[in-house]
């Protein structure tokens, strides 16, 4: 691993820290640490190299973390969203049965009231000249030749 070769590299070159804490020192103590150690090119630059490493694998290992986390959230939602459907799938058929109930009432009823119009002499009237429709204010009104 990188951890381990980066070790194995301070060792040889006698870094005065290990890589452990070349990572994790603040960016202030990583560079006081560096100029009071009177490194060489070469050590400076492997220190700024395990450093660079290092910072990117705790980056990358957040990222895989957050990732996996935002994971787990959508499939949360997802679970939710699924459930909140099936309960509105339900409504709506529920709905759409107490709809279909009301049109069959509905014609029943205007059935039956169309069935019993009679003209100022008492002879029937052609239903399928007439209809019901509902007013605004909830009243039922009678549409039809002559009426209005």
């Amino acid at each position: 691993s990188s951890s381990s070769r980066d070790a194995r590299r301070a060792l040889a070159l006698a870094l005065p820290i290990g890589p452990e804490a070349i990572v994790n020192l603040p960016v202030e103590d990583f560079n006081a640490l560096l100029g009071r150690a009177r490194l060489a090119g070469p050590e400076v630059a492997l220190a700024r190299d395990i450093r660079r490493r290092g910072k990117n694998k705790v980056a990358a290992q957040k990222c895989r973390r957050r990732k996996l986390e935002a994971i787990a959230r959508l499939q949360a939602e997802l679970g939710r969203l699924g459930k909140e459907r099936e309960r509105l799938l339900r409504a709506r058929g529920q709905a759409e049965r107490a709809l279909g109930a009301l049109r069959r009432d509905l014609a029943r009823v205007s059935a039956q009231v169309l069935g019993a119009l009679r003209d100022g002499a008492g002879n029937p009237l052609p239903p399928e000249s007439f209809g019901l429709r509902l007013a605004p204010d909830g009243d039922l009104c009678l549409d039809g030749p002559g009426l209005g």
